[in-house]
This record gives structure tokens, C-alpha cells and sequence, in this order.
């Protein structure tokens, strides 16, 4: 019987810090090169708009691509996240864990290629 090697949060430690997206979802490691100018445009339109609502509301705070741990097989880099203050008091360094709560709103944006913005 193969042996399937499931990734986890601590295996990213010991992974190059080399400008690539590494994240683990289900325990598999997912790699993926630098996003494009239309993407990253994109997600800071969005994140300007949650943080315009954010800093009328005192509700929250937007984030561009923050590292969120939802389980130590489930360390996923999103676009954009929002979250409560009350949630963001749980986050430490550089992510936030997550295992316990849901994030307010975990977005993944996708722009068609050759869409104009």
C-alpha cells in the first residue's frame, strides 16, 4: 500500500522564501508563481472598498493575502480577507489562525485574462 505525504504547517517553515505562493490544502502543497497586474488590481479595488466600509463601521479590518491557518493541513494564502476585531484578536504574526472561527469573508479573485478594469 502507497504512502501519501501529507503537508503540514510545519513544512512550510523549512520552505524557500523565493517570492512563490505556498499553500497547503487537504494536506497537499500547492505552488504557484507571482500573480497578474490585472489579479493584484483587482484585489486592492476590493480591499479598498472593505476598508473605506471597515473604517466608517469600526467593525473590522480588510488584509491583502495574509496567511490564514485553518488546520495544520489547511494553510491557505487568499486575495483578500476581511475580519471582526473580536476574530482578529485571535490572530498571531504573520496568520491567523482560523480552526476555530470562520473568517468574516475569505475572497479568491478571479479576473479573466484579457478583461478590462
Amino acid at each position: 500500500m502507497p504512502i501519501t505525504l501529507r503537508w503540514t504547517s510545519a513544512d512550510l517553515e523549512v520552505l524557500p522564501d523565493d517570492g512563490k505562493r505556498y499553500e497547503i490544502i487537504d494536506g497537499e502543497l500547492y505552488v504557484s508563481r507571482q500573480l497578474h497586474w490585472h489579479h493584484q488590481y483587482t484585489c486592492g479595488r476590493l480591499f479598498s472598498v472593505l476598508d473605506a466600509w471597515s473604517q466608517r463601521t469600526q467593525a473590522g479590518w480588510p488584509n491583502l493575502a495574509p496567511g490564514v491557518i485553518f488546520a495544520e493541513d489547511d494553510d491557505v494564502v487568499p486575495d483578500v480577507v476581511w475580519v471582526s476585531h473580536t476574530r482578529r484578536a485571535a490572530a498571531r504574526g504573520h496568520t491567523c489562525p482560523c480552526g476555530d472561527f470562520n473568517l468574516a469573508a475569505v475572497t479568491r479573485v478571479c479576473v479573466p485574462s484579457g478583461h478590462t478594469l
